[in-house]
């Protein structure tokens, strides 16, 4: 295998640094406040995220251009009640996303132009996913007595594993897949200028939802090609989208294999320099079905001596920061996956075809991990 897949060393180097100050600033609420009052913040946040979520299903962001907008203008644009618009637009502003220019005259700040659905870094698929009513219901139903018990939340509520349920409800699985391609607008593209691709000749991209990574990859990487492979049902939406997002160059090179990965068999390796990448897969399965997602990935490449390339958070032993707790908080209610430390994914490849080969850093909260096939395995 070629020499080291890291590339811009130092700029990780920095990016980690500042991660861990800012982190360590957003704990000064937990030392400086009176115990109970942060307490009551804390358990009455969600009224904020509800408010969060009422200003995207009403597209406020959308109607506010380059100038601030008087609260009756808003109101008409969303359709709304002046006065409700009003309470609400106040305490989004007092949250730091919009602000008030002038009395009830709303404009943008950096905050809340990434609610705006064609913004570059737009993150409202996201909002409006989490927030839905079928992936807050199981936060409200019983939760505790689930993790008494031991039981995934989702299925608890829907009697059905999270993707049977998206298989057999279309609006619920288009709005997870709008929320997956969101990933990237929250952490970057950064592996992209971080991880080596040079490498490589083709991408073959396990769960890859619309395709908007690979899409990515292939804009920096004339040379490459990739095939994303996820369900049927989001393999015709992804191919329509890209009709009118991307350029021929791109498009001819981007390819779908419509099945499901963890019970159908894979793409096969067609050389050498194939790259099976697996972006916030593992995170969704317990080690069981992980063992599985790797033997499937292992006949998949046959003979060749292929890469797997696995893009996911690792944990710290102790001491996680918020978001990655968060992040394993929201595995735990849907799935019967988690976020896993060092010692968790050491142990998980040493129970499969694979060995890691190194650790890549890259600038967001995930790690690319690279594995090969041991040798003499079948």
């Amino acid at each position: 295998m070629p020499g080291s897949m890291q590339k811009n060393r130092v700029s990780n180097w920095i990016f980690q640094r500042v991660s861990n100050a800012v982190y360590s600033l957003c704990n000064i609420p937990n030392r400086l406040i009176p115990a109970p009052f942060r307490l009551m913040q804390i358990g009455s946040l969600f009224w904020q995220s509800r408010c969060l979520y009422a200003v995207a299903c009403l597209n406020v962001a959308d109607h506010i251009e380059d100038k601030a907008i008087s609260i009756d203008k808003l109101a008409d644009a969303c359709k709304a009640d002046k006065q409700y618009l009003y309470r609400l637009m106040r305490m989004l502003c007092a949250m730091g996303i919009f602000k008030e220019d002038e009395p009830k005259c709303f404009s943008h700040n950096r905050n809340s132009r990434a609610l705006r659905t064609n913004a570059d870094n737009s993150v409202k698929n996201m909002i409006l996913m989490h927030n839905s009513p079928e992936f807050s219901r199981p936060w409200f139903s019983n939760f505790e007595g689930h993790i008494k018990e031991g039981n995934v939340p989702f299925e608890g509520v829907y009697e059905k594993e999270m993707f049977d349920y998206m298989n057999d409800h279309p609006k619920v699985s288009d709005l997870f897949s709008d929320a997956m391609d969101t990933v990237d607008h929250l952490t970057g593209l950064q592996y992209l200028q971080d991880f080596n691709w040079k490498n490589f000749d083709r991408i073959i991209d396990l769960g890859g939802a619309k395709g908007s990574k690979s899409a990515s990859i292939l804009s920096s990487y004339k040379h490459l090609n990739a095939v994303v492979v996820d369900r049927s049902n989001v393999e015709s939406t992804a191919r329509e989208y890209w009709e009118s997002h991307l350029g021929d160059d791109v498009r001819k090179r981007l390819d779908f294999y419509p099945t499901d990965i963890l019970n159908d068999p894979l793409p096969d390796a067609v050389s050498d320099k194939d790259i099976y990448l697996c972006v916030a897969i593992f995170h969704l399965l317990n080690d069981t079905r992980a063992k599985e997602l790797l033997m499937n990935i292992h006949r998949a490449m046959g003979e060749r001596n292929t890469t797997l390339a696995i893009v996911d958070a690792v944990l710290p032993e102790k001491g996680a920061d918020l978001n990655l707790a968060a992040m394993d908080m929201q595995m735990l209610m849907g799935t019967k996956g988690r976020e896993r430390t060092v010692s968790e994914w050491n142990k998980l490849f040493a129970q499969s075809p694979f060995y890691l080969v190194e650790t890549v850093s890259v600038r967001s909260f995930a790690k690319v991990m690279v594995l090969k096939k041991r040798e003499g395995l079948k």
